[in-house]
């Protein structure tokens, strides 16, 4: 039993030094609209790349739009810029880390919560002003070479 509380221990450290050198990539698997059934997303580009105090992102999106903007050509959620109110917060009892911040697409306002854990699997939720919540699952990685 000592031997999995130290290497989930480790996991965790390994976690804060990715998530503290301020460069890393998180890739989807899965799509969870508020309603209706998870989208398999391999295959589908998706990416969030952080770069110190800014990111780069396209993600899929199905679900219901509520108002204005207009779709974009691919209808998926993409930004790319300063990472507004960033607040990454970490748990060392639960092993986790937080990690909140905003977007804006257009007039479009975005939140986006993303949830840690020490085996690189993450947890995103992005709520928006015009259109209905989305969330995706997804792993952790270092950011490759070339977005550096």
């Amino acid at each position: 039993a000592d031997r999995s509380i130290g290497s989930a221990r480790e996991e965790y450290r390994e976690l804060q030094e990715l998530v503290n050198s301020g460069e890393f990539a998180i890739e989807n698997t899965w799509l969870q609209p508020i309603t209706g059934s998870r989208v398999n997303l391999i295959g589908n580009t998706n990416y969030m790349r952080f770069i110190n105090d800014s990111i780069s992102l396209h993600l899929p999106y199905y679900g219901e739009r509520y108002s204005g903007g207009g779709y974009d050509r691919d209808g998926g959620i993409n930004y790319k810029g300063p990472l507004k109110n960033l607040d990454i917060i970490e748990d060392p009892e639960d092993r986790r880390i937080r990690i909140n911040f905003e977007a804006q697409q257009n007039s479009e306002d975005l939140w986006f919560s993303l949830i840690l854990f020490p085996n690189g699997k993450v947890d995103t939720s992005v709520r928006s002003s015009q259109r209905s919540s989305v969330s995706y699952d997804g792993e952790i990685k270092p950011l490759p070479e070339k977005f550096r």
